[in-house]
């Protein structure tokens, strides 16, 4: 079973890094963290403790797709929460381990075509 610890952060897609940038600063006034250097554009910004990922993509749909939008939980196990999925014959995308610039991540999609993200920095 999955054990989810607690919530990560939001991903929301964008066109234009600069002017999505300029938004989430100047009218929502958030501060933007530091990130992993992705070889594509975007911003996080911390909210409480939580975040908010600017991801720029294009829009892919019916396909898992980490640089889009997404939701992002923390869990217990990560481990577990792999076997889990492979269990239960749930496609999904992992990081490979020597890719890891922010922690163990996958990717998977909800019945709806949403993609989740389950992640741990260990």
């Amino acid at each position: 079973m999955i054990k989810i610890r607690g919530f990560s952060h939001s991903a929301v897609r964008i066109t234009d890094a600069d002017r999505a940038k300029s938004f989430y600063e100047k009218v929502l006034g958030l501060k933007q963290l530091p990130r992993p250097d992705f070889k594509f554009g975007g911003a996080w910004y911390g909210v409480g403790s939580n975040q908010i990922h600017l991801i720029s993509s294009e829009k892919r749909e019916g396909v898992i797709n980490p640089v889009g939008p997404h939701i992002a939980l923390e869990v217990e196990d990560f481990d577990e929460a792999r076997r889990t999925l492979k269990e239960m014959g749930i496609e999904f995308l992992e990081v490979p381990s020597n890719m890891q610039l922010a922690g163990r991540q996958l990717w998977f999609l909800d019945p709806d075509g949403n993609t989740i993200e389950l992640r741990t920095d260990r």
